[in-house]
């Protein structure tokens, strides 16, 4: 009788030791995660300061200087050029690191994602060809001036170096931080060019800076793969099947369709400017806009810090809605109201401010504070849906809010002039956080 008091009193206290270490280690989990994701934050916001930051500081000493012709040009080109970045990329941003995110941290899952990883390339490596075949084509017979010309064939070898980028295994490894500073390489040497380039004649200015936009890639490229050999991922190659390529093409594909009405939105809210506003208010729209890309940037970066955690927690919930969205993506949304506001006060300042080309600037900034918000959550919402896979639902909510809010700024920009293209981008978003929210609660009642 004593022996088996002995036995259960010892067989208790193992069980509460082993509880307590089980504790204690998932605590231990807990603290080490904090730190990565606070870490990860303040990489982005690093890489934000050193890139975005770079860009927006030269924009606006352009702006004082009056210096609209080179700021509309330049701003323009290197929208476009960002657009060709964010195809060739393919959506791989986010379905790498939803593929790196579900697997475990083993050499079986290793040899798992690599066959993936160059799937994705050879699919990156088609659009960058069709797309660099396109600019060829444009700068050599249709450019209408030199800066153009010399711009786009320079920045072929940035193009083709981005096929090969590191991103989604990046984000998926929780090291979101390093992608982010690396980054910021391209905005930053696009940010001296343009310094360089203010007395430049057109076709020097043009191959300047489209040859800082490719040195830029190059740098990030190579930043990156040296990123994830220091944390033991060396690259691999392994044969994709002809499965896997067409599998990729489809993810980014419907991932992409999400995201490109919204960048399209903008290059045609640039060619109406261009072509019925003029010059000097296309460098003012484009300095408004780069502020507010630059401010939604951020949040994106917090949203890209949460993402592995998000895509877990929606796999643990058998009906996510959009509440369960927004309870993972609190900081974001904090942040974007912050970054909201903060531009609005900046805005009302306009009147202190002597410089008048500046102060222009400052009361457009203020109209299109509130978009920060608005723009934000509809990227909670879609990155919702590609977190659980849903790539279609959105690009269909997207693509229809585009065309409408398209619509909407040609029909009124010849009463309301720059203020048109506000109303048609207010216009679409919020179409698109209707569309969304409705799929959203489809498809929790179901």
């Amino acid at each position: 009788m004593r022996r088996q008091i002995v036995a259960e009193t010892g067989a208790g206290t193992e069980r509460l030791s082993a509880d307590v270490v089980r504790r204690d280690d998932a605590r231990s989990a807990g603290r080490r995660s904090q730190r990565v994701r606070l870490i990860n934050v303040v990489l982005l916001v690093g890489g934000y300061g050193l890139g975005q930051g770079a860009i927006f500081v030269v924009q606006t000493w352009l702006v004082a200087r009056g210096a609209f012709e080179l700021l509309s040009s330049f701003g323009t080109l290197f929208s476009f050029a960002m657009l060709s970045i964010f195809l060739i990329d393919a959506g791989s941003t986010t379905t790498l690191a939803r593929r790196i995110a579900g697997l475990a941290d083993d050499d079986a899952s290793d040899e798992e994602i690599w066959p993936v990883f160059w799937a994705t390339v050879v699919v990156r490596g088609g659009i960058a060809l069709a797309l660099a075949t396109g600019a060829i084509v444009y700068a050599l017979g249709f450019a209408a001036d030199l800066f153009s010309r010399y711009y786009l064939m320079s920045i072929i070898p940035g193009l083709a170096v981005w096929t090969c980028n590191a991103v989604g295994m990046l984000d998926g490894r929780r090291l979101s931080g390093v992608s982010g500073i690396t980054g910021s390489l391209a905005f930053a040497t696009s940010a001296l060019a343009l310094v360089l380039a203010v007395n430049m004649p057109p076709p020097v200015a043009g191959g300047i800076l489209g040859s800082a936009f490719s040195l830029g890639y190059v740098l990030t490229v190579a930043a990156q793969w040296v990123a994830l050999k220091r944390v033991g991922q060396r690259i691999r190659f392994r044969r994709p099947g002809l499965s896997g390529v067409r599998q990729a093409f489809l993810d980014g594909a419907a991932l992409v369709s999400q995201f490109v009405p919204g960048q399209l939105i903008l290059r045609a809210q640039l060619v109406m400017s261009t072509v019925y506003l003029g010059a000097e208010s296309t460098a003012l729209f484009v300095y408004a806009k780069q502020a507010v890309v630059a401010t939604t940037m951020l949040v994106g970066f917090i949203m890209r810090v949460d993402f592995p955690g998000l895509v877990q927690k929606l796999k643990q919930e058998e009906s996510p809605g959009l509440r369960t969205l927004c309870e993972a993506q609190k900081l974001a949304i904090a942040t974007a109201i912050f970054f909201a506001a903060a531009m609005f006060v900046v805005g009302m300042a306009a009147p202190l401010i002597p410089q008048d080309n500046l102060a222009r600037a400052a009361e457009l900034l203020m109209a299109y504070a509130p978009t920060i918000v608005i723009i934000s959550m509809v990227t909670i919402m879609m990155q919702g849906t590609a977190a659980m896979g849903d790539y279609v639902a959105g690009a269909k909510a997207i693509a229809i809010s585009t065309l409408v809010g398209t619509i909407a700024s040609y029909a009124a920009i010849g009463w309301f002039g720059i203020y048109a293209l506000l109303a048609g981008e207010v216009t679409g978003h919020g179409l698109s956080l209707a569309l969304l929210y409705v799929h959203l609660r489809q498809r929790k009642a179901r």
